[in-house]
């Protein structure tokens, strides 16, 4: 009998179609409710397996399903845990883990930039707001991040007193930073509530809608050398990035424009494959997370090297720069009105998209300042920009400047 040809899945089934990032304190169980919703593990470096904290950014995918009969949503499980009846697709989601530490804030405000909606994660077994609760909504709302849902994980461990309690001071935190948001209680690593949490978001964190016919802009959160050592140089994979399209598509066989790239320098490459966790595409839209391989040497994309790269259609992208002006605004609930100020000569952080760069005020003149980049970047005028500051030995995220 002859076989029939196994028809292509769809690049829609395979591409994700929004980002939903997960940020809040260090262990409120943002990790832990990745692999709740995905049934991935995403701390698989080394050192975030030994300290049990998110060093670097975590991606996974999950589809999710409505039940026909129940009404029940739940993830990568296709059939209904209540009835068993065959779930009908709803969308694929791709979920990024940010760091809760308050040493890696830096690092939180650079995965922001691929985020399109945010769960806020809070322990129940904790007052509320913890410190980089208060941070990380400062950082998306910066971010124009709106579309915000929020877990109250942990509550296994607390009475229904002390969760009750836990849930008048959230909404009472929500209420002063004037967010509109759902509080859907869990259990990470029990999966309990699990299905509520997803019919929240399916209502609260709507797929954006964005351009495909612009020139191709995109953000390079990750990149990799996906080569094992001791490959044959014939049988090797090129330089490897990672991220997500903000604007326009990309196919294989383009030519894609790297900046700042080398060395202040920009870079054109050859796009060789574009995958997801689900599989292969011929063709990536915005929204989702993507990597696309390329004909860059691989050394030069291993361990992230070229994380905070901009990837655009030749001809697009800014110049790559070391010296930019910014026009700045305070974060409203900064604690410590003593960090309000920035001064020539200071050390700031700066978050430029998916890339952090170390910068020393040259100028102030009214809201304005004008500063050094150590490493060159690419930015185009009118871009958010977060402003970190150092405080109490530690770096805080005190204002974003506008490019001017």
């Amino acid at each position: 009998m002859k076989k029939t040809k196994k028809e292509k899945k769809p690049d829609r089934d395979v591409q994700s179609s929004v980002n939903i990032g997960l940020i809040g304190h260090v262990d409120a169980g943002k990790t832990s409710l990745v692999e709740a919703l995905t049934g991935k593990w995403v701390d698989t470096h080394s050192e975030e397996l030994k300290r049990g904290i998110s060093i670097r950014i975590g991606y996974a995918d999950a589809n999710f399903y409505k039940c026909p009969n129940c009404g029940t949503y739940f993830s990568v499980e296709e059939n209904c845990p209540k009835c068993k009846a065959h779930g009908v697709f709803q969308r694929k989601v791709s979920f990024v883990d940010a760091p809760g530490h308050e040493t890696l804030m830096t690092t939180m405000l650079s995965g922001a930039a691929l985020m399109h909606g945010a769960i806020l994660v809070v322990a129940a077994n904790e007052d509320c707001p913890q410190a980089q609760t208060i941070e990380h909504l400062n950082a998306i709302k910066m971010s124009k991040i709106d579309q915000i849902v929020v877990v109250q994980n942990k509550i296994d461990l607390v009475t229904k007193d002390e969760a009750l309690k836990n849930y008048a001071q959230i909404q009472k935190f929500l209420k002063s930073y004037s967010v509109s948001a759902p509080v859907i209680p869990t259990a990470a690593h029990l999966k309990v509530n699990i299905s509520a949490l997803i019919e929240a978001l399916e209502t609260h964190i709507k797929s954006p809608l964005l351009d495909e016919n612009k020139p191709l802009k995109m953000y390079c959160g990750r990149s990799f050398d996906v080569n094992i050592p001791g490959t044959e140089i014939d049988k090797m994979f090129g330089g490897v990035l990672g991220g997500t399209i903000l604007q326009g598509s990309v196919k294989v066989g383009d030519a894609i424009e790297i900046s700042p790239g080398f060395d202040g320098k920009k870079v054109i490459t050859t796009v060789c494959n574009i995958s997801t966790a689900s599989g292969k595409l011929d063709f990536a839209k915005p929204g989702g997370l993507i990597a696309i391989e390329t004909t860059l040497d691989p050394s030069t994309t291993q361990n992230d090297q070229m994380k905070g790269q901009l990837i655009g259609a030749v001809g697009t992208l800014p110049e790559p720069a070391k010296e930019i002006e910014l026009e700045v605004h305070y974060m409203d609930r900064t604690t410590s009105k003593a960090i309000q100020s920035i001064k020539i000569g200071e050390s700031l952080v700066l978050t430029i998209g998916t890339m952090t760069s170390l910068a020393i005020v040259k100028k102030v003149q009214g809201n304005k300042i004008s500063a050094q980049l150590k490493k060159e970047a690419s930015f185009w005028k009118g871009q958010t920009i977060a402003i970190s500051k150092q405080h109490e030995m530690r770096w805080r995220l005190v204002a974003y400047g506008i490019a001017q």
